[in-house]
Order: structure tokens, then sequence, then C-alpha cells
């Protein structure tokens, strides 16, 4: 038997066991990250979704023996034979990734590459640039009827978008041993890696910007929140229509909002029934934390809540009505 052929066979008993072990590894980084990107989503703060990838067979031959690679033992010495992306859209969004990853009590893991690192010590380069983790099980372990051994490696990617489109690019066309890289293609390369580090510069700035910006909005939001979870006893599910509410109503009430919004639900406690049972007719307003914001301002001033309010009249009839009002 030939070593490619040993090698192959190996692969092939053990393949579904590397998948198994890069579901895990996506799925859990995915979860974890539910608390730390909050109230953001995972799956929209990840730019792509986070789908492991097993290597093919041609192509784990061709790096284990026909690349001049000096592996002592090819097999094990391969680290990507699974692997996972997690890509995100800012370079600072990174880090929140990584420390995810890096707390999983049962991983032992280890950075392969690391662009900020990288860039300290060649900083007049212009290159691929992405966080690189090999993450193994510290135990044997079963998973989806699978034994995971301790050790099976999954080579997890961080990136952002743009440095994933470079990466994609190059990757399939630079880099490819049949494409011999031309002087100017290498140039034109390192000049689009260049303009993608300055705009995700760029990104960051306004980014910050805009985190200034909504600062104080955030802040009502998550106060407002933990009033709606007092009050009804559920956790609020804000969404855009959070931030229409706000923009709307948070000038019609005064810095004193919240006593005044304790004093509104101790005189009329049905409030929080009436958000409940909206809810349990499938009305997105009632689960923003601002919709507390439009009682108060009805309570106080129906007429200048009407005048404020941002969607149509149909929508806010059942609010108003709540209070003894109407529309007209």
């Amino acid at each position: 038997m030939t070593r490619e052929q040993e090698f192959l066979d190996r692969w092939e008993a053990e393949k579904k066991i590397y998948f198994a072990w890069g579901r895990l590894v996506s799925q859990e980084i995915q979860s974890r990250l539910t608390d730390i990107v909050a109230p953001q989503q995972p799956e929209y703060f990840l730019r792509i979704p986070a789908v492991p990838r097993i290597k093919e067979s041609q192509k784990l031959i061709e790096k284990a023996f026909y690349r001049n690679k000096d592996y002592t033992n090819p097999y094990d010495d391969i680290t990507d034979k699974v692997g996972t992306r997690f890509v995100v859209l800012l370079g600072s969004e990174i880090r929140k990734v990584e420390q995810v990853l890096t707390s999983v009590e049962h991983w032992q893991h280890s950075k392969d590459r690391d662009f900020e690192e990288e860039q300290k010590g060649n900083p007049l380069k212009f290159d691929y640039a992405a966080v690189h983790y090999v993450v193994r099980p510290a135990v044997d372990f079963e998973y989806e009827d699978l034994l995971i051994p301790a050790g099976t490696p999954c080579e997890v990617q961080i990136k952002t978008i743009l440095q994933h489109a470079y990466s994609e690019l190059t990757h399939d066309t630079i880099y490819k041993p049949q494409i011999a890289a031309t002087p100017i293609m290498q140039r034109d390369a390192a000049k689009a890696m260049a303009l993608l580090e300055a705009t995700n510069d760029y990104f960051e700035k306004v980014a910050k910007d805009v985190e200034v910006a909504l600062s104080s909005v955030r802040h009502m939001t998550t106060d407002l929140s933990s009033v709606y979870r007092d009050a009804l006893g559920i956790d609020p599910k804000p969404s855009v229509l959070e931030g229409l509410l706000l923009a709307a109503y948070e000038k019609t009430v005064g810095a004193d909002y919240r006593s005044e919004l304790d004093s509104l639900l101790a005189e009329k406690p049905f409030i929080a029934e009436r958000i409940k049972d909206h809810i349990k007719r499938h009305n997105p307003i009632f689960n923003q934390p601002a919709v507390l914001l439009v009682y108060l301002s009805v309570w106080k001033s129906p007429r200048k809540a009407k005048t404020a309010w941002p969607l149509t009249q149909a929508e806010m009839e059942p609010l108003l009505n709540d209070l003894g009002e109407s529309i007209h």
C-alpha cells in the first residue's frame, strides 16, 4: 500500500469525526457570542455564516506529500483538515471572537497567525491579514454519536469582511501553484491590502462616531428594558422599531421619566397585561421597551403623543385605547 493510499484510507475513516468537531466548534463559538455582542444577534454580528469545511482528499494529498512540506507525520501535522471561519465587519470585532474562543474551558487552543503581530514585525509590508487559531478537545468525548479524540485539530480563521474578500481573491488567483505571480500582480495585491487597511481604519472611526451618537439612546433602551422586565416579567425584544419610538418620544418626556413611569405603572397596573395581550397577537411594537415611553407620553399629553407618533394612525390606535383615548 502506498503512503498516499494509507493516508486516504485513514482520512475516509475519520472524515465524519473531523466534520462533527468542526460543527461543534462553529456552534459553540457562535452560541457564546450571544452575551458578548448583545443586543445584536450573533447571526447579524457575523457577516458570513460560520460553516465548517473539510479539505478535499486530493488537496490533502498534495499538501501532505507534494509541496515540500517538512512533515514528520503528515496526517497528524496537518491541522486544517477541517476549518471554520468567523467573518466580522471591523478589525476591532476580531477580538470579541478571540475572547470567546479562548474562554472555552474544554478546548486547547494555539494561535497560528496574528496579523497585528505580523504588522509590528514588518510594518512596511502589506499582505494577507487575519487571525488563525487551532483548537483541540482536551479529552475524548462523544458528539453526534461519534467519538471525538482528544487533540483533534480544527483551524479557526477570524477576519474582517474586507480581509475575507482579499483572501478569496488572492487564494484563488495569485497564490495558486499553476499561476506564476508576476511582480505587478504581487504589487497590485499589496496595494489592495494597503487600501483595505485604510478602509478599515475609516470604518472604525465611523463606528466610534456612531457609538458616541447612540450612547444616550442605548442608555435609555437599557434603562427602559429594566422597567419593562420588572413590570411584565418578560424580556423585551428591541428591533428597528425601538429606534423609531425612541427618536419620536425621548424628547417628549422629561429627564425624570423613570420615576414618572413608576407612577404610571403603579396607577395603571393593567398596562403590563395589555402589553402582554398585544404581544400574543404578534404585534412587534409592544416588544419594544420604548413602548413604555409612548404610554407615558399619552398619559401626560395625548395630543403631543399623537403628533409625535412615527407610524400609521391605525398602529397607534390599540395603544391609545388602552388608556381610554382614540386617534381622533
